[in-house]
């Protein structure tokens, strides 16, 4: 399309609806349809599977690799699509008048137009953004379209905020202007309704006889109230009735702000017919006495009955106590500027010699009932009264509550916010470049919410403070256009007053409700404070919860002790940390925490001046090279003193972590100290390639190479180096990375997010030569159309926190501390003897209610029918060990699975093949089968097979539950190697290095026979579950092929047939011709019979204990030792290793 076009398109529809929208007329149902068709359309367009979507079997698959998949073949079927996002796809092709999926030109149109839409979205943001705006100028609608306008605003914010943020910060805005707002508003005016006439009457009755216990519920009413002061400052003179001689107001100030600190020796008297309040407290372990009155600014002068009253308490005051003032003054022309009035005011003060004599004098002014109270505090420095602008628009009580000092190396500017709360703009005093946004908020009522457990599933008051602190900071955002962007490291300070009684663990569930109304705010912290008591009885204890982005994590949170420092500006460090976050990277030292996890270690290496790789102690950031090189140590529960490997980090602020000699250096000494200490290489990769510069060239590639061969020495020596693609990969990385972990003889694993890509050439550079790309990099070698499918990425993550515990898991199966010989075995509650037969078996298409029921000669006699192989292996593996399945996404490799487990305790590779037909997507050749059939390996499945065995070689045993008929041998799987991915599996075995138990669950017959057989390793088992039959070839195919002529031999004397042909031979005619018809469909029926006789025959030959007493097979077990017995092997081979 057109952009000015559609700009054009756009401006004329707004023009239109403001000039109809001016007569009362909006098109909102309109407005909603065509936001809810953005949302479906941006739903489609997902690179990562949404919350609900994570726990499905297609987790891995994100909506717009579903959506690329079903381009191919627009068959829902074919595509493999989930019935999730088939419900998706149908609710955007609904709006383009298309009712089903059955293919037509209508419906070929309207997918072309979606895919369009995918690829140019910022007319659509545009669009949204224009809507949005409007609607928060416009007032709620009515019913019913409200319904309908909370609902598609909803959607609006899951769909958009990450890939469209400005678009998600509007909706949540809109939301909370319509929705949320109304109800804050209603609740704040139930709380404050009768307030003004519990004020009035106690001031009519200054000696009521509850007096305190009536001025106690004003002061803990949680909403402000100083408004209704300044209402009576002005009803006074609006009325002529002059000065009130009692104000109540006072006294209930007092108590709000200065309460905890041991507040005592409070009174309240009048002065020349003027109120007062004064008390005593401590602040800081400094005695302080405190005078309040009221009045008006033009009696700020000397000499005034205010300046007399005030000064004769300030110097009456108990000798070594400091004197502080507050004054709530009327002031009719105040000036609308707030710098204009801080001016007037200091100077006003500075006049007066009591304002001298005191820590600080804070002043409310109040211009009238329409505008709003503002607080000044000014404290005498050096002769001359200077304002604390820290606390402007506050009282500084409620300015040191809420942490306002730790502002102090910034300079702050207060800017409009939603009631409650105070929005500062901070810029850096040292660094202009540093601004941000903090937002403060006060909670005065807490009511904590449990669930059934009695754990805290809720605050509402603290989470609607956060909220409205969130809504002032994407007002802010919203506001500065492009400029919003350098406004993402926003805070939000939020402090509560009453005491909590919870856990302090427990306060972290609120990090489930803030993380997703976070997203997109550019909110560096979330720190609320609270005293908390876990028993009624208990002392209360002061804390901070802290809410915050972890790079590579999300939000997260932690309880500590409440801060003590100023909030610091960014230094060198922080500017890089983030320069990288508006990249949309991680700065690698940010990850370091996160890798070494709770107690663990990390010391960074780098080369010193004789090429040596040596720990350096140096301020992180200083790295002198795109590659940081740390040795990490982390504790856990089977390795208390730590699981230690040497890790690499690639930076991408030095050319986006491009590689030249000293990379390649930096990469080749990690290796070799990761060989020396014998521990594995972990590598967090983020890499532009060989560096492209006017004063380096070949030379660089030559680098390169120098450190593939490291790489490719080290890994063929049987060194482990496990991956993470941190980012985009390209060029030498990628090549790197395959060397590590792709080949057969490779042990690592790679792990990718959905912000990770390995491409050899970038999407740009293909489209400048003319290559063949894709939409972006992601489509090139991401993990969902390329790496997963294609089996070069093992593991999928959310982000690089999951990919970390990936990594741990793995370690947990396969780490081997240094001088030891193996994965260290762990204590298990799961008994040995455990019957496996009784564990549950559930899967689509199969009858089979238990794992018993795949064994029973009543309910599979023939072990031919469907079960779910996964079910098995995780009834055979320890029940209080996780399992971590590997090549999970591996395309065209379904019948065979591969897990890490435990058995007994023991760190095993656990194989298994499928059981069940698995669909083929897409159009399958045609000289291959429609699916994938059950105990059948296929090229890529062998492969998976092969590389599972090697990668577990010399490290931990390997048990394989085989029900295997053998290997495929159609025309496409021998096009697609499956020899040599066949033949794989045989060097595997052979070479394999350690324990292998064969478990026949079902049938084992020919070159699978082979590859398995345990003649290949004298260190294999090979048991077989009663019931289960082995021989060369299973008996149906046996009698079709191999005894066909004993098949016809069998047919041709059958009674039946004999009979038959006498009387063709006897018959002429008509007849004839009739029984020649019946004899042939006869032989066809009786061939079919004597068939399955010698395919029984066949089978009942080539039983199990067949194989066992030609030593094929070990042993044949009942179903209910599967277990038992297995570990029984495991423990046998390991205790005597060269048997």
């Amino acid at each position: 399309g057109d952009p000015s076009g559609d700009a054009r398109m756009l401006s004329g529809y707004l023009e239109a609806r403001d000039a109809v929208a001016a007569e009362g007329s909006v098109p909102l149902a309109e407005e909603i349809a065509v936001l809810e068709l953005i949302t479906d359309v941006a739903e489609l367009s997902r690179n990562r599977p949404a919350a609900e979507e994570r726990h499905t079997e297609l987790l891995v698959h994100s909506p717009r690799e579903h959506f690329h998949s079903y381009l191919q073949s627009l068959d829902v079927d074919r595509a493999g699509l989930s019935a999730d996002f088939q419900d998706k796809l149908a609710r955007v092709l609904r709006h383009y008048g298309v009712a089903d999926f059955e293919r037509t030109p209508d419906l070929e149109e309207a997918v072309f137009r979606i895919f369009l839409a995918q690829q140019r979205s910022a007319p659509e943001v545009q669009l949204a953004t224009s809507i949005l705006q409007r609607w928060l100028a416009e007032p709620i609608p009515a019913p019913p379209l409200d319904v309908a306008a909370r609902d598609a605003l909803d959607r609006l914010v899951v769909a958009t905020q990450l890939r469209f943020p400005v678009v998600g910060d509007l909706a949540r805005s809109v939301r909370f202007r319509w929705f949320d707002q109304p109800l804050v508003d209603e609740d704040r005016a139930g709380v404050l309704a009768g307030v003004r006439d519990k004020v009035a009457a106690l001031a009519a009755d200054p000696e009521a006889a509850d007096r305190t216990a009536r001025v106690d519920e004003l002061a803990a009413i949680p909403e402000q109230i100083v408004r209704f002061l300044a209402e009576r400052l002005h009803e006074s003179v609006d009325t002529d009735a002059g000065l009130q001689q009692h104000e109540p107001m006072l006294e209930v100030l007092i108590k709000r702000h200065y309460r905890e600190h041991e507040l005592h020796a409070l009174r309240t008297f009048t002065e020349t017919g003027r109120p007062f309040a004064t008390a005593d407290y401590t602040l800081d372990g400094r005695p302080t006495h405190l005078t309040t009155s009221i009045g008006s600014v033009d009696e700020l002068v000397p000499g005034s009955a205010l300046d007399t009253a005030v000064s004769a308490d300030v110097w009456a005051r108990t000798e070594g106590s400091q004197s502080v003032v507050d004054l709530y003054l009327r002031w009719p022309d105040e000036p609308q500027s707030p710098d204009e009035a801080s001016d007037r005011l200091g100077a006003l003060l500075q006049e007066l010699p009591f304002a001298h004599d005191t820590r600080r004098v804070a002043v409310c002014v109040s211009g009238g009932t329409d505008r709003h109270v503002d607080y000044f505090t000014f404290r005498p420095v050096e002769g001359r009264l200077v304002e604390d602008r820290l606390v402007r628009g506050v009282h500084p009580m409620v300015g040191r509550r809420l942490n306002l000092w730790r502002l102090s190396a910034f300079d702050v500017t207060r800017l409009e916010a939603p009631e409650d709360v105070l929005l500062y703009e901070c810029v850096a005093k040292d660094n202009p470049e540093d601004t941000r946004l903090v937002a403060l908020a006060q909670v005065r009522q807490v009511v904590v919410v449990r669930d059934e457990a009695g754990q805290v599933s809720g605050l509402p008051h603290v989470e609607r403070a956060i909220a409205n602190c969130l809504e002032a900071v994407r007002r802010v955002r919203a506001s500065r256009g492009a400029r919003a962007s350098k406004l993402d490291m926003n805070h939000v300070w939020v402090q509560i007053w009453p005491t909590i009684e919870a856990d302090l663990g427990q306060l972290t569930a609120l990090r489930s409700k803030i993380a997703p109304v976070t997203a997109g705010a550019g909110i560096e912290e979330v720190l609320v404070q609270a005293t908390v008591a876990g028993t009624p009885d208990a002392a209360p204890l002061a804390i901070a919860g802290r809410f915050y982005y972890q790079p590579g994590s999300g939000v997260v949170a932690s309880v500590g002790a409440p801060p003590t420092e100023p909030l610091k500006p960014l230094d060198d460090y922080a500017s890089k940390v983030v320069r990288a976050r508006r990249r949309g990277l991680v700065y690698p030292y940010e990850l370091q925490s996160m890798i070494a996890g709770d107690g663990g270690t990390v010391v960074e290496h780098d080369l010193d001046d004789t090429g040596a790789l040596v720990p350096v102690d140096r301020p992180q950031g200083l790295n002198k090279a795109g590659i940081i090189v740390a040795v990490v140590t982390s504790p856990t529960v089977r390795h208390p003193e730590g699981v230690t490997r040497v890790v690499l980090s690639g930076d991408p602020l030095r050319s986006l972590g491009s590689v030249a000699e000293a990379e390649c250096a930096r990469v080749i000494a990690a290796i070799d100290l990761a060989e020396q200490m014998r521990v594995p290489l972990e590598w967090y990769s983020l890499s532009a390639g060989a560096r492209i510069s006017m004063d380096s060239g070949t030379e660089n590639m030559d680098w390169v190479a120098r450190a593939l061969k490291r790489i490719i020495e080290f890994t063929q020596a049987g060194g482990e180096i496990n991956i993470v693609v941190a980012g985009i990969n390209v060029g030498a990385q990628p090549y790197w990375n395959a060397e590590a972990t792709m080949l057969m003889h490779t042990k690592g694993i790679l792990v990718m997010t959905p912000d990770s890509a390995m491409v050899l050439t970038g999407k740009q550079s293909l489209d400048f030569s003319g290559g063949v790309s894709a939409e972006d990099n992601f489509g090139i070698g991401g993990y969902d159309r390329v790496m997963g499918p294609n089996g070069q990425a093992q593991y999928w993550a959310k982000d690089l926190a999951g990919a970390r515990d990936i990594l741990m898991s793995h370690y947990d199966h396969a780490y081997v501390a240094p001088g030891e010989s193996g994965p260290r075995r762990v204590p298990t509650s799961d008994p040995a003897h455990r019957d496996v037969t009784l564990y549950p078996h559930e899967a689509p298409g199969s009858d089979f209610k238990t794992v018993g029921e795949i064994f029973s000669s009543l309910t599979n006699p023939d072990r031919k029918k469907p079960f779910d192989i996964r079910t098995l292996m995780r009834a055979v593996s320890d029940q209080d060990h996780e399992t971590l399945e590997r090549w999970a996404g591996m395309a065209d490799a379904e019948t065979a699975v591969v897990q890490d487990a435990h058995l007994a305790g023991i760190p095993v590779t656990l194989i298994g093949i499928e059981s069940k037909s698995v669909a083929r997507r897409g159009f399958p050749p045609t000289d291959g089968p429609d699916t994938y059939t059950a105990g059948t390996l296929f090229p890529r499945s062998s492969k998976k097979v092969a590389r599972a065995i090697n990668a577990a070689s010399g490290n931990r045993p390997v048990v394989v539950l085989a029900n295997l008929s053998g290997f495929d041998g159609s025309p496409e799987s021998m096009r697609a190697l499956q020899l040599e991915y066949g033949a794989e599996i045989g060097r595997a075995i052979v070479n394999f290095d350690g324990p292998i138990v064969f478990t026949v669950v079902s049938r084992y017959h020919g070159g699978a026979f082979v590859v398995f057989s345990k003649t290949l390793n004298p260190r294999m088992t090979v048991l077989a579950v009663e019931g289960s039959f082995a021989s060369v070839l299973g008996g149906a195919p046996a009698a079709a092929v191999v005894f066909s002529r004993d098949v016809d031999a069998r047919t041709a004397s059958d009674p039946r047939i004999t009979d038959l042909e006498a009387q063709v031979a006897a018959a002429s005619g008509v007849e004839r011709a009739r029984l020649a018809t019946e004899l042939a469909d006869l032989r066809t029926s009786v061939r079919a019979e004597k068939l399955s006789q010698v395919a029984s025959e066949f089978d009942a030959v080539h039983s199990i204990h067949r194989a066992v007493s030609v030593g094929s097979v070990d042993a044949v077990i009942g179903a209910h030792e599967m277990r038992p017995r297995i570990i029984a092997a495991l423990e046998q081979s390991l205790v005597t290793p060269s048997s």
